[in-house]
């Protein structure tokens, strides 16, 4: 009976519960890394047979599944190649990967759970509470009238357009008149008209509408009523891009990816991707070649950002069609848009990439000119991913480089409030203040710390204007990491104070004379430090008597100043 009672101990115990002198059952991975996202391993001299054996591409997966790496990829126990694919995928590009290691490093017992934080500013609410908002047996005239539809077109034209311009306007609103027409019947390019009523909707009301979510649903089922056996028609394919862009300001980052992956194989399938060749005319051939590489190009930028973010694959068709350049129309600027896609594509994790390689990268995306606040974001967003993989081989960025970006995360804290002020929700508005909060905390610098009252004020504004529980996390989230670091900071400065302390106490004792540094050390202290022009001129007998300086006393003893 009493062997029955003693406690049971684990024979061998991962590395990261030695380390944190934590409960282990000995599986790999162990059930508190599992609980705490931890990384699971066991040193080579402890590992025990059976937990070997117990090595899994399953239990490989929910291991990195959980993104809880303590330490940078570089420095991991070997892995299988299906790991380390499935790790680098995970950790090359995505923040919240990013967000994870970070307050590991800082503070494992408080680390932010993974999580896709501030991907953008959340799901739409009712003010008016939950309502029945099924189109099911509505078509569009029955959910909105001529005129108001009219008016979020116009929104639509305006704000979502200009960085987004995958459409002939002239050519919707000649169709949009006809569909209202007596006697017209319904089609595919309902879709369309619902899916601009629907971005009208989010880029003019704060909160929403029935009538919003009642134009979404109805574009949903439209969309994925089609048959899959005939060829995909442009505005089968328009349809899903304005879906894949609403999901983008609104929905979950696994709903997006899995609709812009949808829509990219439907471009494929339309040969929209294709220059229209003799002997071959797809679908797409009768696109304008011009919208054709809008719609290309704009898909591509949706796909890219979930995949990376999420660790999952992107869809990479293989196109004849030149992205750029594309015809210029006043006002519109997706031609900045698509200028981003080289750099972003070539961060594939799957394509190795030395610092050189990051840091030629990143001053060509600071080198360009973007010029209004959508595309300033997506710069950014597109800037901060590339300081992530930075930071991930240990590489610092020049103070020539750094001032740059901070000049950059200025501009794009700006472009946040200015599209907050004009009720413009785009996903950046929230995704790229927050990282710009993570960088600056690992940035480290003072130049970068005084940048952090500003970023976070940001983002407590987007929390402000648009209440969902989205927000609350990543304004929480953003909070708790500047919390540890002031934590660690504050442990770190104890430390050194009553190390310093302690020095002071054990020199003055030595000397003999109160308040009178050791000239010897202050001789060597001056010759270190002579090839350091910042410390130049740095008094050391001040900093040696700092102690009796806190208490009033100058190094004459009569309470001078020093």
């Amino acid at each position: 009976m009493a062997s029955q009672l003693k406690r049971k101990r684990a024979r061998v115990a991962c590395e990261p519960c030695r380390e944190r002198k934590r409960k282990c059952n000995s599986e790999n991975p162990c059930d508190t890394c599992t609980s705490w996202g931890y990384h699971c391993y066991y040193a080579a001299t402890r590992v025990s047979k059976r937990a070997a054996s117990a090595e899994s591409p399953a239990a490989a997966l929910t291991d990195n599944s959980t993104s809880g790496n303590s330490a940078p990829l570089h420095v991991l126990p070997r892995r299988s190649s299906t790991q380390q694919g499935v790790a680098r995928s995970l950790f090359a590009n995505s923040g919240a990967a990013f967000v994870r290691k970070m307050g590991l490093k800082v503070d494992p017992a408080n680390a932010p759970r993974w999580n896709v934080f501030a991907w953008n500013a959340g799901a739409r609410q009712l003010s008016s509470g939950m309502v029945n908002t099924s189109a099911v047996g509505l078509s569009i005239t029955d959910i909105v009238g001529h005129g108001e539809m009219v008016q979020l077109a116009e929104v639509y034209f305006a704000k979502v357009d200009p960085c987004y311009g995958f459409m002939d306007k002239k050519a919707f609103f000649e169709r949009l008149n006809t569909r209202w027409q007596a006697g017209a019947a319904s089609s595919i390019h309902d879709s369309v008209i619902a899916g601009v009523g629907a971005l009208g909707f989010l880029f003019s009301e704060r909160t929403a509408k029935v009538a919003e979510l009642l134009l979404v649903d109805s574009a949903k089922l439209m969309l994925e009523s089609q048959d899959a056996c005939t060829a995909p028609s442009v505005d089968l394919v328009t349809g899903w891009m304005l879906r894949v862009t609403y999901l983008r300001a609104t929905a979950s980052p696994h709903a997006t990816w899995l609709a812009s992956s949808t829509l990219l194989h439907l471009i494929e399938a339309a040969g929209l991707h294709r220059e229209a060749t003799e002997g071959m005319q797809p679908t797409g051939s009768k696109c304008d070649p011009d919208i054709r590489r809008r719609l290309l190009g704009v898909a591509q930028h949706h796909n890219i950002w979930p995949s990376y973010d999420l660790g999952l694959s992107r869809v990479n068709i293989r196109s004849d069609l030149p992205l750029l350049p594309i015809s210029s129309r006043p006002g519109d600027y997706t031609a900045e848009l698509i200028g981003l896609l080289s750099v972003s594509a070539s961060l594939d994790p799957e394509e190795t990439h030395d610092d050189s390689e990051l840091q030629h990268s990143l001053l060509q995306i600071l080198d360009r000119t973007h010029t209004q606040p959508p595309s300033i974001l997506a710069q950014t967003n597109l800037v901060l991913c590339i300081l992530r993989r930075l930071q991930l081989l240990n590489i610092n960025t020049s103070p020539a480089i750094a001032d740059r970006v901070l000049q950059l995360n200025q501009r794009a804290l700006h472009s946040a409030r200015t599209l907050l002020a004009d009720c413009c929700p785009w996903h950046h508005i929230a995704n790229v203040p927050f990282h710009i909060i993570t960088i600056l905390l690992e940035m480290d610098t003072c130049a970068s710390l005084a940048q952090l009252p500003d970023a976070m004020q940001t983002l407590k504004q987007v929390a402000t204007t648009y209440p969902t529980a989205t927000m609350r996390e990543a304004h929480a989230t953003a909070r708790l990491l500047v919390f540890l670091y002031q934590q660690r900071r504050h442990h770190d400065a104890r430390l050194l104070g009553s190390v310093l302390d302690a020095h002071t106490e054990q020199e003055s004792g030595v000397q003999g004379l109160p308040g009178t540094a050791n000239f010897e050390e202050t001789a060597l202290l001056e010759g270190l430090m002579a090839d350091m022009p910042s410390l130049q001129g740095f008094d050391f007998d001040h900093f040696l008597n700092m102690d009796l300086l806190r208490e009033g006393l100058g190094p004459g003893g009569d309470g001078g100043a020093p």
